[in-house]
């Protein structure tokens, strides 16, 4: 049903299919359901429903209820019900509501351009004024502790603004994490639930004046279960087994989760300073396996490994063979949706483990499953530094080794 809701919207909005949208449009509808529903749904979160970014878990019921709010229904319960109504109808009242709207190709593409000056003029935003220079505020941040969950202390002075101003932090990329300010005030803390490299930001009116990196390590492997607003933290305990990294169906089943009724997403994060290491040049390898074959989270068996460096990862997908359309691969801020691209050599039989290899070398990134290449892209010249990686699995799943490499020298080794 999720679907018909992403098809309803993409309808509503006349944009044409959400997989050639690109960020400034999944921006521009942000900004659309906020100025319908006054509510805020991140641009990850959308592009999460829309399968354009990291899928760790289902969208939550109040992410659906917005987004059917926007559709003009009281809530996601209410727009089931009513394309449950529908029926087989849908589709013919559609076809004969485009043969009565007759307008010739020449003036859709007049309109669409229109459309597309006014949400460039409109999603511009406040522009920064001389008061909101950068140099004219102080934004400081500090984690109070290691390991997940972890506040962090804001020291900010925005004194510079205007008394009447919105103040706000934002924790991350997703702007739906804002917490406001009081102008006089000079401290605030902020909680993360997820370890990771973030470009917290100091907001005023509406305008990002100061950025702030915020880095959030693990003390050593962090296994968890994804559910949303906050994960399951499990102990090593239960995480790590016979010399192994594993999450296993019995202990998704100790916390009431069905992985065979609904999709369950199980992670293991490493995220800390590697040194040196970067994107212009390294080896990253693991061994993994989907444990789970049943019901809804065993349908596809996908997993997905991230390469983490500062601002943004590396993102590659797996699956069972029969599934690879629904994968999306991520690299260096590029999509490659299976839907219009090869991925089958994302496609693998999880009955024993595989090997997955990913290096960069002379501004390539080369990805090899199981001792084959199935993957290739240019790396930009500008290194960024890596800073972790996480491993995600649907239903349940166990990895046997994981070892970053700088020119075949080790920086990182975890073996069975």
């Amino acid at each position: 049903m999720k679907e018909h809701l992403v098809m309803a919207i993409e309808s509503h909005l006349g944009w044409g299919a959400g997989d050639t949208w690109s960020n400034k449009d999944f921006e521009k509808l942000s900004q659309l359901i906020f100025d319908t529903t006054s509510k805020r749904l991140s641009v990850t979160t959308l592009k999460r429903i829309w399968g354009r970014a990291e899928w760790v878990a289902n969208p939550s019921a109040v992410t659906l209820d917005i987004l059917s709010e926007f559709l003009g229904y009281e809530h996601w319960r209410a727009f089931v019900q009513a394309k449950k109504l529908q029926g087989p109808k849908e589709k013919t009242l559609r076809k004969s509501k485009l043969v009565k709207i007759g307008i010739s190709f020449a003036a859709l593409i007049l309109i669409s351009t229109l459309v597309w000056v006014f949400w460039q003029k409109k999603s511009d935003g406040p522009r920064i004024t001389a008061s909101l220079q950068p140099e004219n505020f102080v934004f400081k941040s500090r984690p109070v502790s290691k390991g997940i969950p972890n506040s962090v202390i804001f020291e900010y002075d925005v004194s510079a603004a205007d008394d009447n101003s919105k103040i706000e932090i934002q924790q991350s990329w997703d702007d739906s994490k804002r917490i406001s300010l009081a102008r006089k005030d000079s401290i605030a803390t902020s909680i993360y639930y997820h370890p990771g490299f973030f470009k917290s930001k100091l907001v005023v009116d509406d305008s990002i004046v100061k950025e702030n990196d915020v880095f959030i390590t693990t003390e050593d492997w962090l296994g968890m279960i994804e559910q949303e607003p906050r994960p399951i933290y499990l102990n090593s305990s239960d995480i790590l087994k016979e010399g192994k990294l594993a999450i296993s169906p019995e202990v998704v089943s100790a916390h009431n989760l069905d992985p065979r009724a609904s999709e369950i997403f199980v992670s293991f994060y490493q995220v800390k300073d590697f040194g040196e290491l970067d994107t212009n040049s390294f080896e990253m390898s693991v061994t993994l396996k989907n444990d789970f074959g049943e019901g809804l989270s065993g349908a596809c068996q996908r997993a997905l490994v991230y390469v983490l460096y500062e601002g943004g990862a590396i993102g590659i997908p797996l699956s069972k063979k029969g599934c690879i359309s629904e994968l999306t691969l991520m690299a260096f801020e590029k999509f490659f949706d299976g839907k219009k691209n090869d991925l089958s050599g994302f496609g693998v039989d999880f009955s024993d483990y595989v090997d997955l290899k990913c290096i960069s070398k002379n501004q390539k990134l080369d990805v090899s499953i199981d001792g084959r290449l199935v993957f290739s892209t240019e790396v930009p010249k500008v290194p960024k530094k890596i800073i972790g990686i996480s491993i995600h699995m649907e239903g349940a799943g166990s990895v046997r080794n994981v070892i970053l490499r700088q020119e075949h020298n080790p920086v990182y080794a975890f073996k069975d």
